[in-house]
């Protein structure tokens, strides 16, 4: 699942369960004049991208009218792991972290 590689099968099943909230984004997106720019019209494809990708989940906000997208838990759950694998790194690393201060380095010759 983690990998960028999926079954077309898989692909359209998992675009087909979120249909409906697909396209109640597509028109929030066009009623809200996001469609005309292009950063948020490729922000809303890499949305459905995720979606077909299985990594985001939709609800419908009553109170809102509007959709709202979310990570699902695997997902979350992967990320989280490679946020604790970068943090671990840090702390096994030979860098010192910073701020330095300047007693170590010699004021240049001006």
């Amino acid at each position: 699942m983690y990998d960028n590689f999926i079954d077309d099968k898989v692909a359209r099943r998992k675009i087909m369960s979120q249909g409906r909230h697909i396209l109640e984004s597509i028109i929030e997106a066009f009623n809200s004049g996001m469609l005309e720019d292009p950063k948020h019209a490729a922000n809303l494809c890499t949305l459905f991208l995720l979606c077909a990708e299985g990594k985001v989940t939709a609800s419908f906000d009553e109170d809102s009218a509007t959709t709202k997208w979310s990570l699902t838990e695997d997902w979350t759950k992967h990320l989280r792991e490679i946020e604790q694998s970068i943090l671990r790194q840090n702390v096994d690393s030979k860098i010192i972290k910073g701020p330095w201060k300047n007693s170590v380095d010699n004021k240049p010759n001006t």
